[in-house]
């Protein structure tokens, strides 16, 4: 068996693609996924199933929620040796540390450039930082996320917002749920 980890992009954001998370649990109960655990209500499942590639798991979990809910949100699914690599290369590990509810980690389900990511960051004017990971984005917010305009930033919308982010606190509390 492995153990997944697996984000939700776009589900109960403003009151739109409303999934009550017991009930996400029973589904992919019903489907044969074992020891399935959520955390909080922005989409994070932790579930074991048997080895299989990612964009197949990715694929069935979709399938899966779209049929219990009518639903098709992405899903961003990593093995927990893949989720303890994007912990090694936060490159924010100093402000993770001191300020971890404004460090976010973007997982990508499309491959980007490195120098996609060092063009944003020319552009970004506010007290931001963007890096590139292997398949992931680091974002430090120093000044808070609320009140960032780092999204109207020209380009941003295309890179980041195919992906979904979660803040650091969150990103090592799956990793504590999905090893015990």
């Amino acid at each position: 068996m492995e153990t997944y980890i697996a984000l939700l992009r776009g589900i109960n954001v403003g009151g739109k693609n409303k999934i009550k998370m017991a009930d996400l649990r029973a589904a992919l109960l019903g489907e044969g996924f074992q020891d399935v655990t959520t955390h909080l209500q922005s989409g994070n499942v932790i579930l074991k199933t048997g080895k299989k590639p990612r964009e197949a798991m990715q694929s069935i979990l979709e399938d899966v929620t779209h049929s219990a809910f009518g639903i098709r949100p992405q899903y961003f699914v990593r093995t927990v040796q893949e989720w303890e690599r994007l912990i090694a290369e936060n490159p924010f590990e100093e402000e993770a540390k001191d300020d971890p509810s404004h460090v976010l980690a973007v997982l990508m389900r499309k491959p980007f450039e490195a120098t996609e990511v060092e063009k944003l960051q020319e552009l970004i004017q506010g007290p931001e930082k963007i890096r590139a990971g292997c398949e992931a984005l680091y974002i430090t917010y120093p000044a808070g996320i609320g009140t960032s305009t780092v999204g109207k930033t020209p380009g941003w919308n295309k890179l980041v917002g195919s992906g979904t982010g979660r803040n650091w606190n969150t990103v090592l509390k799956l990793l504590e749920i999905a090893r015990s």
